[in-house]
């Protein structure tokens, strides 16, 4: 088993509580002006304690929460309504092709990225785009700051985004720099809004 899934199963109720300590509208604050309407649907990679996705769920839209971590999952389903549908699922290939199937208006990849490999991130955001409607927007948290609790991690730039972005025909229309919601020392975000082209 990956070593970040096990992390995440032993630590999950720990997290969860730390996790929801702040609100989604504090957190994802930066990208507030893309945040989805009612009806839209919705994809939560990584969803963790479902935090995010129980405000989506909330908010009228129609969510799949994605999450390796079957405590994750389990206490995520405990936390959120029977609406959101969970999947057991993880880039770089998103493998659940039934619940996967349909085009989603927004995918939010957050607090994940770190941790796919980078020879496995090319093929990370095909999976993403591959369930993306046109029009449609995903949107990638990037962490600045090393773990020191035994989870694996990668180095992330904004670059490396816009060059997989350009490869897939994505434009970025949002940047944006922001502190560390829990105030840990040392850690800092980048939020990042690619859009798909519309054909016309």
């Amino acid at each position: 088993m990956d070593v970040n899934v096990s992390f995440y199963d032993e630590n999950a109720a720990q997290l969860a509580e730390q996790y929801d300590s702040v609100d989604f509208e504090s957190v994802h604050d930066s990208w507030r002006s893309y945040w989805p309407l009612s009806g839209s649907r919705v994809l939560d990679v990584g969803a963790g304690s479902g935090r995010d996705a129980q405000w989506f769920d909330s908010h009228g839209c129609k969510v799949v929460a994605i999450e390796p971590s079957a405590v994750f999952r389990q206490l995520g389903q405990q936390r959120t309504s029977a609406t959101v549908h969970w999947v057991d699922a993880q880039l770089p290939d998103l493998s659940n092709p039934d619940a996967l199937s349909h085009n989603f208006d927004l995918i939010l990849v957050s607090a994940v990225w770190m941790h796919i490999p980078v020879p496995k991130r090319y093929q990370s955001l095909c999976s993403l785009v591959e369930r993306l409607a046109e029009g449609g927007r995903i949107v990638i948290t990037l962490r600045h700051g090393a773990f020191g609790d035994g989870r694996t991690s990668y180095g992330v730039s904004l670059a490396e985004v816009e060059q997989l972005a350009q490869r897939l025909g994505l434009l970025i229309c949002h940047v944006e720099d922001t502190e560390d919601g829990l105030s840990r020392t040392g850690l800092t975000w980048q939020t990042v809004v690619l859009e798909k082209y519309q054909h016309r």
